[in-house]
């Protein structure tokens, strides 16, 4: 993989990530109040294994990879891929899934 595309995936992928926080932004002063909500977490978990499952189908990548470019350990990144079924064929069926979908 050129230095190139591995420079633009990274890129991708802190975008989709921040579309994954962005109710944390839009409403800080509720954040904490949510922060035991099962179904945030639940659709935080859910979209976080979908981007893992992309990485380690479509991508090859390890989960120590996936780990380092998601901040997760690798324990996590593998537990995700094995608990969850790929839903999505691309990192861009998730972002577009994340902006047109719930009103976080």
């Amino acid at each position: 993989m050129t230095t190139k595309k591995h420079n633009k995936r990274k890129a991708q992928l802190t975008e989709y990530l921040a579309q994954l926080d962005e109710f944390n932004w839009h409403h800080p002063t509720q954040v904490s109040e949510m922060a035991d909500s099962q179904h945030e977490r639940d659709n935080r978990t859910y979209y976080l294994a979908q981007i893992s499952l992309i990485l380690f189908n479509n991508y090859q990548q390890s989960y120590m990879q996936i780990a380092q470019m998601l901040n997760m350990s690798s324990r996590t990144a593998r537990r995700l891929t094995i608990d969850y079924e790929q839903d999505f064929d691309s990192l861009e069926e998730i972002m577009e899934e994340l902006q047109n979908g719930e009103d976080w």
